[in-house]
């Protein structure tokens, strides 16, 4: 009898663990706008898209609400600008693409000083904690290149990392504004 409670209790608290903490299906993407972003990431590699970049304006304590991504590409010899806005229900936004002159601007200047976009910035002299910033990836024919900047740093007019995401900025103002 009592090994017959001991392994009904062992079994209770087998089903009861494998309930609680058991692998379960976990969606893909944790927020929406990820989805819709690799949906639409998708479409351009469908299209053979080569020149391809995500400019991702997010909040550097976990993103989630307020972000917003934006998709410049060069397609039939024109700049577009699509732009996904998360907002704080995980539902989006998605702005219909347009042509953006200002993209040949942004990778003419990212050619000219890639040796310097590549270095090193220097330590900040104000430090904000949790601010929003920029994740930017640029990939060209397959190769990529990542960086991040934090907000506060935009103005640091001294360093072509910050003026190149200047320029980033800049296009992605209106969509960032957007209620």
């Amino acid at each position: 009898m009592k090994n017959s409670v001991q392994h009904l209790i062992f079994l209770v608290l087998f089903v009861a663990s494998f309930v609680t903490y058991g692998q379960r299906k976990k969606p893909k993407y944790t927020f929406k706008i990820d989805e819709v972003a690799a949906e639409f990431e998708a479409q351009l590699a469908e299209k053979k898209i080569d020149t391809v970049m995500q400019a991702y304006y997010l909040f550097d304590n976990g993103r989630g609400h307020d972000s917003t991504k934006l998709f410049f590409w060069t397609e039939e010899a024109k700049s577009y600008v699509k732009a996904i806005k998360n907002d704080n229900k995980n539902s989006v936004k998605e702005f219909d693409r347009k042509e953006c002159s200002e993209f040949s601007k942004i990778l003419v200047y990212y050619f000219e000083k890639i040796k310097d976009i590549s270095s090193p910035i220097s330590k900040p002299t104000l430090s904000i904690s949790h601010s929003y910033g920029y994740f930017i990836k640029l990939e060209i024919n397959k190769t990529v290149f990542k960086t991040y900047l934090r907000n506060e740093r935009l103005f640091d007019n001294d360093h072509a990392l910050a003026k190149w995401i200047s320029m980033i900025a800049e296009v992605a103002k209106p969509y960032i504004t957007e209620e």
